[in-house]
């Protein structure tokens, strides 16, 4: 009767434990105080990082399908330029700067624009519009869109925003446009650049 009494405890633990794995995963907290459209707030989904919080392990895809794997760029400075769509006027534009600034930041700085459009999408633009940034999509597992706290709800895009890695690996500097239909600050931007590679 105890084996048997031991058996059922231990199905009830193993059941209840499975149940609540799902329940605790979908409780990311929302948050429609950050940034908005034309007035209108949006929903970011889940914790964002914050400067001197670690890069995450995430992987993007490059134009061929390979995989991007951020952290294997530890040691070096990197800046991440997030849009919700490369073919839209403002993403374009923000990314036209961000080919501009590179050859004012050091040398070896990994540039890269991130987004949620196909891989292909990316290499069209970057071929027609020649741009220096290299790309990055996150069409496909999504993660670098959790991991970042970037994924708006209404839209399933990522939020637009720029970010410094430090050769630590940590957050230098974020910018979380509060307007997402306008573009970062760019002097902001450089500054934080320069500060974190100590020119």
């Amino acid at each position: 009767m105890r084996t048997l009494a031991l058996l059922v405890f231990l199905v009830a633990c193993s059941r209840s434990g499975g149940d609540n794995k799902p329940a605790a995963q979908a409780q990311r907290p929302e948050r429609t105080d950050v940034i908005r459209r034309d007035g209108k707030p949006l929903t970011l989904i889940g914790p964002t990082l914050d400067v001197g919080d670690p890069l995450p392990d995430v992987t993007l895809a490059d134009g061929k399908l390979e995989p991007i794997k951020l952290q294997a760029l530890k040691g070096k400075l990197i800046v991440l330029s997030v849009v919700p769509s490369i073919d839209t006027r403002v993403c374009e534009s923000q990314t036209h700067h961000m080919s501009s600034l590179m050859e004012q930041m050091p040398p070896g700085t990994e540039v890269f624009t991130v987004s949620r459009d196909l891989p292909y999408a990316q290499t069209r633009f970057a071929e027609e519009a020649m741009t220096k940034t290299k790309f990055g999509s996150d069409y496909n597992q999504r993660e670098f869109g959790r991991m970042f706290g970037l994924d708006v709800k209404e839209t399933g895009l990522l939020a637009r925003s720029v970010w410094v890695i430090g050769s630590d690996g940590k957050v230098a500097y974020r910018e979380i446009v509060g307007n997402q239909a306008t573009e970062p600050d760019y002097d902001a931007l450089l500054a934080a650049v320069k500060h974190a590679s100590g020119t």
